[in-house]
């Protein structure tokens, strides 16, 4: 690799790139855009929203067990999502 191109690899490495959702893309009920820059990320902001703005919807499902089918469901759901959404910085 050339310099330059070493220089660029390192600078394109330095980039974060985020995916932004909507509060009902991730299975809530308003618009709120929510980004973050990998899906266990999302997720806690998704929960962190949920708490702030739907605290009902947050007390749901804080209470549902990981494997419960509509946990599992939504999971599959979300990472389809998460690989749909495209990048942006």
């Amino acid at each position: 690799m050339h310099d330059f191109d070493t220089r660029r690899y390192k600078l394109i490495q330095s980039i974060n790139f985020m995916k932004t959702m909507t509060c009902a893309e991730l299975g809530g009920m308003c618009e709120e855009r929510i980004s973050a820059e990998t899906p266990d990320e999302m997720i806690a902001q998704g929960m962190k929203h949920l708490e702030d703005k739907h605290q009902g919807m947050a007390a749901t499902v804080k209470a549902m067990p990981e494997d419960d089918p509509t946990m599992v469901a939504w999971g599959e759901k979300f990472m389809k999502n998460w690989e749909s959404t495209p990048e942006s910085q």
